[in-house]
């Protein structure tokens, strides 16, 4: 089994949980069993084993996870190690019921200056292992994007290079006033390479997108918000409360329709619109005859709030 198989594929696999980190790392491993979701202690383990520490997974019964990007002391660069840890992390995110909402954080000063450059920069010269790594990196930022659970960044310090393009795959973003975010490549002569000038652009427009990767030039969080690129700015004391309180109120939701609608929005992305209509019915028809859509016409009827079952109340 690949690691590199589609965004939102599962981890088909069976046995103990103690060989899955060494799947991730793309050892074959044949197992047979369907396994057991791992509990929140666990799949902390394995994020812990397979990224050396730097990232961090927490989970608690509000519905919520945590992903903690863990190398303050290089403002949380991406490493390879990492790459693979945000792969998995959302794999296990999918398979596990009890996650109905996903929050990417930054531990010390920063969300994330970039990627690692001394990684990068001795694969460079060695065609094949730099596609190699960009093939990893693409895995697992499309696995971000395309997750059938919403996904919140939480943005302070800054969200430069790697760290801006991890930003961009994320649902919400909700930053501290104080963040700087931006592209800083062209700046040293290199290429943004990690998605950011495919995805700029559908965020923010090809002009402001232009600018901002040829220049180099950071842009503060209430710019940020005005571009679109952040949902909501608030100030750096209360960023944690806010994303939690957010993340808990998405976690209350319907898991199917907020899946659903993720897909919708994902298969009409550059479609004429009578022909995205015409892909987002399916979808439409499917979920309209779910239990969680009779929920939502019962709770309609008799003047209530929908209980779908997740988070804290």
């Amino acid at each position: 089994m690949s690691v590199a198989a589609g965004p939102v594929d599962r981890l088909n696999v069976g046995g103990e949980w103690d060989t899955v980190s060494e799947l991730l790392k793309g050892a074959d491993v044949q197992l047979a069993k369907p396994h057991p979701i791992p509990d929140a202690q666990d799949a902390a383990r394995l994020i812990d084993e397979l990224t050396n520490g730097h990232l961090r997974w927490t989970a608690g019964d509000d519905g919520v996870a945590r992903l903690t990007l863990n190398r303050p002391e290089k403002l949380n660069a991406i490493n390879r190690d990492m790459v693979r840890g945000l792969r998995a992390a959302v794999r296990l995110a999918e398979e596990s019921p009890d996650v109905r909402v996903l929050i990417v954080a930054g531990e010390g000063r920063a969300f994330s200056a970039g990627g690692d450059l001394a990684e990068v920069n001795a694969l460079v010269r060695d065609r094949a292992a730099f596609d190699g790594f960009l093939d990893e990196w693409h895995d697992a930022f499309d696995a971000i994007e395309a997750c059938s659970k919403p996904v919140i960044g939480q943005v302070h310090g800054v969200a430069l290079a790697g760290g801006f393009e991890l930003m961009q795959v994320c649902d919400v973003v909700i930053a501290a006033r104080s963040a700087r975010l931006g592209d800083q490549h062209a700046r040293f002569g290199l290429f943004p390479a990690g998605g950011g000038t495919q995805r700029l652009a559908r965020l923010i427009g090809l002009r402001r997108a232009t600018w901002m990767l040829v220049t180099g030039e950071a842009i503060d969080a209430d710019t940020a918000e005005r571009f679109g690129l952040v949902n909501r700015v608030v100030d750096d004391e209360e960023l944690a409360a806010v994303v939690t309180e957010t993340a808990r109120s998405l976690s209350r939701l319907s898991p199917r329709a907020t899946a659903a609608i993720k897909h919708a929005l994902r298969v009409g992305e550059g479609l004429e619109v009578h022909e995205a209509l015409r892909a987002e019915r399916p979808l439409a028809l499917d979920h309209m005859a779910s239990d969680d859509a009779q929920i939502g016409f019962e709770a309609f009827r008799h003047r209530r709030e929908p209980d779908f079952g997740g988070g804290q109340r």
